[in-house]
């Protein structure tokens, strides 16, 4: 009879041990590369986890682990602006970011534990953000000018947004990108486009201009140099002295000055003399 009641102790000590480890397997946490994990008590946060930091257990009661993602998101937001002229236009401005390590804590204070509304909320913010500086910098250039400088703005409002989403969203910005502007009349969005493609010609044709310039004074001063053969020697004696001063200033151990003859046989040629030091 005592068997039976020893047997029964054994099996029922045996499955509150495999109750107990079932738990305390089940509440093992770790923290994967991009995230990390925040973890309360009673509601409040604890600790922040990193991969770094390696396994760690919310077997205690009321303790709670919670995820944030700190990998970089794209978000796109569709803009209505105006340029300085008032001509109306739609472009889509995606921001590039991700939530600052640093500050996990007052992030998730801030938005939330629960994932999906912390998004919800910093989006809305962020897409109002994006919205006024996007406008603001569309303003500063007129219809036929917002073309031709969309780096700029881009520029602008990168600047605009990088200190409003460190300070307000807790993001560390990494990269804004403008669509395609679209002007709601079209006729204004064809002579835009005439405009730029006028502007580039217009450079190519400079270009293609001051190449030509340079190639005939080139040839000029060619012209000039073979027909006076003075200058022509001239112009191989400095050749021929740069050479050597490259080749002087390798030499550490030269002594003296540096002379350089030209032509051949005695008393034939031009000698020229650069003094030590030089």
């Amino acid at each position: 009879m005592n068997s039976k009641y020893m047997l029964a102790g054994v099996a029922l000590i045996a499955l509150l041990l495999l109750i107990v480890v079932g738990m305390a397997y089940a509440n093992i946490n770790y923290t994967q590369e991009g995230t990390v994990k925040v973890v309360t008590y009673f509601g409040r946060i604890e600790r922040v986890y990193r991969p770094e930091d390696g396994w760690f257990t919310t077997l205690a009661p009321s303790r709670t682990a919670y995820e944030v993602n700190i990998k970089s998101f794209t978000e796109k937001a569709p803009v209505r602006a105006t340029s300085r002229d008032n001509a109306a236009l739609q472009v889509e401005i995606a921001v590039t970011a991700y939530t600052d390590p640093n500050k996990i804590e007052e992030y998730v204070r801030k938005y939330g534990f629960d994932e999906a509304q912390r998004h919800t909320r910093r989006n809305e913010i962020l897409h109002g953000l994006i919205q006024t500086e996007a406008r603001n910098a569309f303003s500063e250039y007129g219809a036929y000018e917002i073309y031709g400088n969309q780096e700029n703005i881009q520029k602008r409002i990168l600047e605009a947004l990088k200190p409003q989403l460190a300070s307000q969203l807790l993001l560390i910005t990494e990269s804004v990108q403008i669509g395609n502007p679209d002007f709601l009349n079209d006729n204004i969005e064809a002579a835009a486009a005439l405009v730029v493609a006028n502007e580039k010609q217009k450079q190519a044709e400079e270009a293609r201009l001051e190449a030509a310039k340079i190639a005939a004074q080139t040839k000029q001063i060619e012209a000039l140099t073979y027909a006076n053969p003075a200058l022509l020697d001239i112009k191989k004696l400095e050749l021929q002295l740069e050479i050597e001063r490259a080749r002087a200033e390798g030499i550490k151990s030269h002594q003296g000055p540096l002379t350089i003859m030209y032509g051949a046989g005695s008393g034939a040629g031009v000698q020229l003399q650069v003094p030590a030091g030089r």
